[in-house]
């Protein structure tokens, strides 16, 4: 699901304080009192509706720790970094020992360039959080960062003896111990990662580098892929757990509500969507994800709607394009798809998922040469694509092109070993090429792992035929 990012928001102004300006001490302890973190300049309604209680809560208690960190973690769910910085910082010298805010300080620094002096600020404080492993943690990567390897090394395996179910220091001394020239404990380490956290792209990625430098290049192949852009492991923790609840700024409804579609929360999202088009009805973005939103609930007609209207909005919009392709092709309108498709080839012409879907309808009004073009332009950027491959070997089935036909569909079968129909249809192609011995020995190693399968009993029946009259090619 395509996130666009680098949007113009719509923006309201809140008067107030532009800078945490003012400290009044009568004393120590809970007399320190500090006002309210307010952003600069203006902000989005829905945000104005998120913060303006939790700055009254403030305003009314302004010695709170937890009101201003709650307020911090507000503004960093939604990427404002600078109020957020102040926000925390407030709730660091109000409640110093909660390493939490320290934490989430830190991060806000980093995000609005000033990491100025932040190791320093880590070093301080880290015999005070000693038995924080999610501070040892972030301690670690800043000194990772700044090359002092020994104590990087020193701090994630304190964090990891404090608490080993979790993946994210694994995954650092890893990459330690890959930089340090030991790729087989990096790979060791990795594993380990992989069961505390199952399908994290950064996990495979660490692995997948340890295969590499081990000369395993095939395993590796298949871990870079599934890590391919691969963000840094985030350590949980309390605040992040809250985000949820706390995104407002447009874009990020729109991206939070891509991540509950993906996990199965389609309604959620639907909830959120609407939230972002009451404040604009012409967000583009909203009215894509809600129709992919509608799509999850079989709601087809309505998510219709919501793609026409952002067509009117945009003719020239990629995702809109793609996305009615998609749905005609569920919709079995293979001449609409192949419309909005072909539109949006000449929208992005570099762009693989246009040509995959170009392809796919195509193959469903039975255009089958052109389908193979398509399908190949699309693998020419980007190689991997099972469901290309298989739909490609279609294609040249239908249209009795053998060789183009073998070449796909072993592709296919490299890719997902466990895909039966497309095993099953390489085996009668290569029996149709006479290539009896490679039919043999595929449909041998399937009997293996499936047993009697109808289907390939059929192969079986097919490759003796074509063994007793001499060839394949009837």
């Amino acid at each position: 699901m395509t996130r666009i990012f680098g949007r113009t928001l719509t923006r309201i102004y809140i008067p107030g304080f532009l800078l945490l300006h003012a400290l009044w001490l009568s004393g120590c302890g809970p007399s320190l009192t500090i006002p309210a973190a307010l952003p600069t300049g203006t902000v989005g309604v829905l945000v104005k509706e998120l913060i303006t209680p939790q700055i009254q809560k403030i305003d009314s208690d302004p010695g709170n720790a937890e009101h201003h960190g709650t307020l911090g973690l507000m503004y960093e769910a939604n990427e404002m970094w600078e109020p957020a910085a102040r926000a925390f910082e407030a709730a660091v010298a109000l409640d110093p020992a909660n390493p939490l805010w320290t934490l989430h300080l830190h991060t806000a620094r980093n995000s609005v360039g000033f990491s100025s002096g932040e190791l320093e600020r880590l070093e301080s404080q880290s015999s005070r959080f000693s038995d924080e492993p999610s501070f040892l943690y972030a301690l670690g990567l800043a000194r990772f960062d700044v090359g002092d390897l020994d104590g990087a090394r020193s701090a994630f395996a304190e964090s990891l003896e404090l608490a080993p179910g979790v993946a994210a220091p694994l995954i650092a001394l890893s990459e330690l111990e890959l930089i340090s020239g030991h790729p087989q404990k990096a790979l060791e380490l990795a594993s380990k990662a992989l069961q505390q956290a199952p399908g994290q792209p950064a996990v495979f990625n660490a692995r997948g580098q340890a295969y590499r430098a081990l000369g395993q290049n095939e395993r590796a192949a298949s871990d870079l892929k599934a890590g391919l852009n691969a963000s840094r492991l985030r350590y949980p923790d309390e605040g992040r757990l809250r985000f949820s609840g706390y995104y407002a700024a447009p874009q990020m409804l729109i991206n939070h509500s891509a991540d509950l579609i993906g996990a199965g929360y389609a309604s959620r999202a639907e909830i959120l969507l609407h939230k972002v088009l009451a404040v604009n009805p012409s967000d583009k973005d909203a009215l894509n994800n809600l129709a992919l939103a509608l799509r999850a609930m079989n709601r087809n007609p309505e998510a219709s709607a919501r793609l026409q209207a952002a067509l009117k909005i945009d003719s020239d919009y990629f995702p809109t394009r793609i996305n009615l392709s998609d749905l005609h092709l569920a919709l079995e309108d293979p001449a609409n798809a192949e419309l909005h498709a072909t539109k949006a080839v000449e929208i992005d012409s570099e762009n693989p998922i246009a040509y995959k879907l170009l392809g796919m309808s195509l193959i469903q009004q039975r255009k089958f040469p052109q389908a193979i073009v398509a399908f190949e332009k699309s693998l020419s950027l980007k190689p991997d694509d099972f469901q290309c491959h298989a739909a490609a070997g279609e294609a040249a089935l239908a249209s009795r092109i053998q060789e183009t036909a073998v070449k796909h569909l072993r592709a296919a079968a490299l890719l997902n070993p466990n895909h039966l129909p497309v095993q099953v249809n390489l085996i009668f192609t290569l029996i149709r090429a006479a290539q009896l011995d490679e039919a043999d020995q595929l449909l041998k190693k399937l009997f293996k792992q499936v047993g009697q399968h109808p289907q390939l009993i059929k192969a079986h029946d097919a490759l003796q035929q074509a063994r007793r009259t001499g060839g394949g090619n009837q």
